[in-house]
């Protein structure tokens, strides 16, 4: 599926040109102000990435940035200014901003940054491809969902695969629902909690532990005996 981005660039001349542009390097664009619909679109996490102007004229790009990292929405965003001063950009990054970038500028150089943001931003890129893993004294067969003698349920075993692929870092709460349960609403949060006290109560006395990280998400570590 192509990478949906959110243009939110005032200048129609400007907007036309990355969106044209963007399109024929096969992202799909959307160029809108971030009205009260776009602002819900981009909190449930539907762009990939937003290419957000500094003159924005319904939503200021700090407000809505701000937002979005106490709703802890992830989505990477770069910023296009005609500001260049220190204290403009100091104050974008402090917001939550991945990139900015100053007019005029070159577009094929903007296209190279979205890519390397795009690249890091995705945690399937940073995944093993392993599907057998030693947890403990314990083994996890994600094939045949199974932990040890124990059979998983496939949600169980999907959520463990998950975990373990990534074993050691923070696998982002949004991240986990979008992924499993395609929505991110309170109703699934408490059935990802669910499963993650499920998996626990499995891996007790294992030395294997998934900890909550506040306001993140969860991390398997395992303690080396």
């Amino acid at each position: 599926m192509n990478k949906r981005i959110l243009i939110t660039e005032s200048d129609i001349s400007l907007s036309t040109i990355l969106s044209d542009y963007l399109g024929s390097q096969g992202w799909g664009t959307i160029v809108h102000q971030p009205d009260a619909d776009t602002v819900h679109r981009i909190l449930l996490g539907e762009y990939d990435l937003l290419l957000l102007s500094s003159n924005q004229t319904l939503l200021s790009v700090y407000e809505l940035l701000s937002r979005m990292r106490q709703a802890e929405c992830t989505t990477p965003v770069v910023i296009l200014s005609d500001a260049a001063s220190k204290d403009d950009i100091l104050r974008a990054f402090e917001c939550g901003c991945d990139d900015y970038v100053t007019k005029p500028f070159s577009i094929e150089i903007l296209v190279c940054r979205i890519r390397a943001i795009i690249r890091r931003s995705n945690p399937a890129l940073n995944e093993s491809s392993e599907k057998v893993f030693r947890l403990g004294h314990l083994v996890f067969n994600s094939t045949k969902q199974t932990l040890g003698n124990a059979h998983l349920s496939a949600r169980e075993s999907e959520l463990l695969l998950l975990l373990c692929r990534r074993q050691g870092t923070i696998v982002n709460k949004n991240y986990i629902l979008r992924r499993l349960w395609q929505a991110d609403d309170p109703f699934v949060a408490r059935s990802l909690s669910v499963f993650i006290h499920r998996l626990r109560t499995r891996l007790d006395s294992t030395g294997v532990q998934i900890m909550p990280v506040r306001g993140k998400g969860y991390k398997l570590v395992i303690n080396e005996p």
